[in-house]
């Protein structure tokens, strides 16, 4: 009988058009061969005490919390020397918002000059303030489909996929990577602004947008971190923000940044993906801009984690007037996990609020953070709790 090899899009992605066709083939023909052995796993489990495997889950967990939260006790990052600002707050998470309708409205109307003051979130608060700068970035954009030529296997001579393949899995994989393979484009997207007035500056980064975006949130594989100036070592620090932060080429933020009256407070935002590149700007603007290193002022919405130890440490010396403001039902201000495949903490002074909102995106929207500091919900609240484990 003829079997039907069915390959989605999904597992291209994830596995790469050759080889994930190769993987997904493999894997489909010994499924029979899996099953077998997780109905056994599954079997001897049952055989095992069910509290015995519940009290080793809670030890294991607890094991996990307990080790990450003494990381962070021996971490001893920089308390801040000034106090949390509401105020300059709240206007930061309405820039958090505008960022976001930036970059969209950059995306429907090709001639917009990024300015905000037409978007529908600016607000008079911004009246007294000029924008002096969007950042901008390239965006991979699909142009158009291509179709390729699959070859035969029966033209390819000891062909190990040949035996196995009808012609009803052959016509599917054709089809799936004639739909895969595209060609694409760069065009320039809006990724936040700078804005100045007589008392402050404000840099602001809008969150995440993307597909190739959120791949690089996904992407948790530490890389160092060293200052290309002095050559100094601040750690390791989240590839894929580092690789968004990158993507920044017009203007630079430190070539920004040199323009800024050092005299003034300069105060760096973003919510979710833009707080992490504001993570990232912040030490950037440290090491090569010193004269605005002591009025440097973070506040972040929705962080993920970008550094290790070192980094987190440094980066607190660095900026020691860090404040982070979270939904404590945010699920994406979790990750990367403090231990995984790397070190991850967070930096900045921890300020929470609790507003669940039914679903993980509700939770995480910067809609429900403009919400909660507009009603002054943040409170200062110590990141560490207690785990007991036997």
């Amino acid at each position: 009988m003829s079997r039907v090899v069915k390959v989605n899009r999904r597992q291209l992605l994830l596995g790469g058009l050759g080889l994930g066709v190769a993987a997904t083939l493999a894997r489909d023909f010994n499924t029979k061969k899996t099953e077998s052995r997780l109905r056994s796993l599954a079997e001897s489990q049952l055989n095992e005490d069910p509290n015995q495997l519940l009290q080793a889950t809670f030890n294991s967990d607890a094991k996990k919390i307990y080790q990450g939260q003494t990381l962070i006790r021996q971490t001893k990052l920089t308390a801040p020397t000034l106090p949390y600002d509401r105020q300059i707050s709240k206007l930061l998470i309405q820039c958090s918002k505008i960022a976001t309708q930036q970059y969209l409205t950059g995306k429907v109307i090709p001639s917009y000059d990024g300015s905000i003051s037409k978007l529908p979130a600016y607000s008079e608060i911004l009246a007294g303030y000029k924008q002096i700068a969007s950042f901008q970035g390239k965006e991979m954009a699909t142009s158009q489909k291509v179709e390729l030529q699959i070859p035969d296997p029966r033209w390819i001579a000891d062909d190990p996929l040949e035996e196995s393949l009808n012609e009803v899995g052959k016509s599917l994989i054709n089809s799936t990577i004639k739909q895969a393979v595209k060609v694409r484009r760069e065009i320039p997207v809006y990724l936040g602004f700078v804005l100045s007035c007589p008392k402050h500056n404000i840099i602001v980064f809008r969150g995440t947008q993307t597909g190739s975006e959120w791949i690089n949130n996904l992407a948790a594989i530490e890389m160092p971190y060293t200052d290309p100036v002095s050559l100094k070592y601040f750690g390791k620090v989240h590839e894929g923000f580092m690789r968004n932060y990158l993507k920044i080429v017009k203007p630079l933020p430190r070539d920004i940044a040199k323009q800024l009256d050092p005299s003034l407070p300069c105060y760096i935002t973003g919510h979710s993906l833009g707080a992490s590149l504001a993570v990232i700007c912040a030490l950037d603007l440290a090491l090569n801009v010193p004269k605005l290193r002591p009025n440097l002022r973070l506040y972040t919405y929705a962080s993920p984690r970008v550094g290790d130890a070192t980094f987190a440490k440094l980066h607190s010396k660095m900026i020691p007037n860090s404040y982070r403001i979270v939904n404590l039902c945010d699920t994406f201000t979790l990750v990367p996990p403090t231990k995984g495949l790397g070190t991850f903490l967070h930096v900045g002074q921890q300020w929470s609020f609790l507003s669940p909102q039914g679903d993980i995106m509700p939770n995480h929207v910067v809609d429900t953070y403009r919400d909660a500091v507009e009603k002054q919900m943040e409170k200062q609240t110590p990141e560490i709790f207690t785990a007991n484990f036997s």
